[in-house]
């Protein structure tokens, strides 16, 4: 016991005494850094308020954050936004990150997106991570009133160069969907298991579909099982419902289980995947095994040509100046059939494209008659079509060369 009222003197003494010490051993921004971690705002300001009035970005950074936050002092947008502006006009790339997400938003600022992606492109080119990845959604999704694919694809490699996570991710889906670049399977690989390597959720779901189909990688349930569990465990409906797959259909390297199937189908379709449901009725039902797997394999193969032949002369009927969103391009027909074979309408066209004598397969949406019916339609989609990667958006006219 006594030991023990030892210690704690010890780390009273060291504390009321030592801590001091060590902070007036530091730079007087740093002090001030070391009084805001511990809670003491008032503390911090004093000490950056003169650092600031010298021109010290950081410290004007750092007081701005304070007035746009209410610590320490009473919470002040207009205050903080100058404060901002003075360190961004100092280069400072966390101020013009910060700056730029406030104009884009309309936080304390006028809205104004072209200055948003006037500041993000400043901290991007001073190696930014999060205004890099910023600044590529922007243009990908022409947020900043300037659409640019390859642009976005730029930014999105800056990042995911720099070990950013979910840019990783996205320039991952750009190389399997041919987004802003060329098709390249074997990048998207290599960046989905780069993302995975962060515990990137979405990355790990679509890395595990990749080891499901066998796409790019050696077909394997169980790392593709390993992988899902976690985006699974987020609610992810897509996962949740492969993971139902991998045990209704078993082998490479799980066992076939029909329970554990019917209990992630379930799940997936109380997460609101509509293709769950679809599948527990099939497993509920009680189905004779073909008696001539080839046959029924050739019937299969029939089919999907004539869905195919089918879709491609609908498309064709279309206006050329109307515009249609491109949800998804793969190589192989497997890799888009989880959504084809459980998902299609009037609106739906899939069918084969040409492109540098290989032919893809290509799956799009709706026929709207002009381009911002088409971006409004982006956000209602059938839920099933809710992909991570934003669907592109492309004249009729631009696709008809192509089909076979």
């Amino acid at each position: 016991m006594r030991l023990i009222n030892r210690l704690s003197l010890c780390l009273l003494f060291f504390a009321s005494f030592f801590l001091p010490v060590i902070a007036m051993a530091m730079s007087k921004y740093d002090q001030g850094a070391y009084y805001f971690a511990q809670g003491d705002y008032i503390s911090a300001l004093s000490l950056w308020t003169p650092l600031a009035s010298e021109g010290n970005a950081a410290a004007q950074y750092s007081i701005g954050l304070l007035y746009d936050q209410g610590k320490g002092v009473k919470k002040d947008s207009k205050r903080a936004i100058q404060y901002f502006q003075s360190a961004s006009d100092q280069n400072l790339a966390v101020a013009q990150y910060y700056l730029g997400m406030k104009y884009f938003a309309g936080l304390g600022v006028t809205k104004d997106t072209t200055q948003a992606r006037h500041l993000l492109n400043k901290a991007a080119k001073n190696d930014y991570i999060k205004a890099q990845f910023q600044l590529a959604n922007m243009y990908d999704q022409g947020k900043a009133n300037q659409q640019n694919h390859m642009l976005a694809t730029h930014w999105f490699t800056k990042a995911a160069e720099n070990g950013y996570g979910p840019a990783q991710h996205s320039l991952a889906t750009r190389f399997l969907t041919g987004k802003g670049t060329t098709l390249n399977l074997k990048q998207g690989i290599f960046w989905l298991e780069k993302a995975t390597e962060q515990h990137d959720s979405d990355a790990m779901r679509d890395l595990g579909f990749m080891y499901f189909k066998g796409m790019g990688v050696k077909k394997d349930f169980k790392q593709a099982h390993d992988l899902l569990i976690p985006p699974a465990e987020e609610g992810s409906g897509l996962a949740l419902f492969l993971l139902g797959e991998i045990y209704a259909q078993g082998g490479h390297g799980v066992n076939k289980d029909r329970q554990q199937a019917k209990k992630w189908f379930q799940l997936s379709n109380n997460a609101g995947y509509k293709a769950a449901q679809q599948r527990l009725s099939q497993l509920n039902k009680y189905s004779t095994p073909s008696t001539n797997p080839v046959q029924e394999t050739n019937k299969k193969k029939v089919s999907t040509h004539l869905h195919l032949k089918k879709d491609a002369s609908r498309f064709k009927q279309l206006d050329n100046q109307h515009y249609i969103l491109q949800l998804l391009i793969a190589r192989q027909y497997d890799s888009i059939s989880q959504l084809t074979d459980h998902y299609t309408d009037e609106k739906t066209y899939f069918f084969k494209i040409e492109k540098d004598n290989n032919e893809l397969y290509i799956l799009i949406y709706g026929h709207f008659k002009s381009y911002d019916e088409a971006k409004k339609a982006t956000s209602q989609l059938p839920k099933i079509f809710q992909l991570k990667s934003k669907p592109w958006i492309r004249q009729v006219k631009h696709l008809k060369a192509s089909v076979l």
